[in-house]
């Protein structure tokens, strides 16, 4: 899948065929982005189905840096004063607001609108940020082999492999070996991602 100009795949999809030279891992340099969406068929889904994914998808705690103090690098709070998020398990949102968006699901266009926005809203702000001279090399023998913390914290949080996706930029190497870095120094600053470590 295409995302903003960047290929994405799914984790479960890239443990098993990091190597297949179309939908795989290239064994390029640039910087790499985890995205956690749980996708759904908005043709299908029933309304019962989708209240529990958007459940599901917000007690997870992978955009939530307040809550991921210690070992993460950013940890500024951001809450909304009136209310608690765990009073309002679907998407932060009020109990009256939370209503609506459930009521507004009431047609099948309307849910199908609500999943191209689902979507882009999850893509926005990966959860982690990294680089590599070498992705595949860098994403199979470090995260995939579980020798960070990304994927232990998956499982930790029950999250599926079917719905983390991982996408690509290249950069070539050729140009800075430190773009890399900078690039990955960029991102990171401007999107914040919940699950990147502050340095030793």
């Amino acid at each position: 899948m295409i995302f903003n100009g960047i290929p994405f795949e799914k984790l479960s999809y890239l443990k098993q065929y990091y190597s297949d030279p179309v939908n795989g891992i290239p064994e390029d340099s640039g910087v790499y982005y985890w995205v956690y969406w749980p996708d759904f068929n908005p043709n299908t889904i029933s309304l019962q189905k989708l209240e529990d994914k958007l459940k599901e998808y917000s007690k997870k705690n992978l955009q939530f840096p307040e809550i991921l103090k210690g070992k993460y690098k950013f940890i500024a709070e951001i809450k909304e004063q009136r209310f608690d998020k765990n009073e309002a398990p679907i998407l932060g949102l009020s109990q009256g607001k939370k209503q609506k968006l459930l009521d507004h699901f009431s047609t099948r266009k309307n849910i199908v609108d609500f999943h191209f926005f689902f979507k882009e809203i999850c893509f926005a702000r990966p959860f982690y940020i990294g680089k590599a001279n070498n992705l595949r090399k860098r994403l199979v023998h470090s995260h995939f082999k579980s020798k960070s913390d990304i994927l232990p914290e998956l499982m930790g949080q029950k999250i599926n492999d079917s719905d983390i996706w991982i996408g690509y930029k290249l950069i070539p190497i050729q140009i800075n070996s430190q773009m890399n870095v900078i690039f990955e120094e960029i991102l990171s600053r401007n999107l914040k991602p919940g699950l990147t470590k502050k340095p030793n």
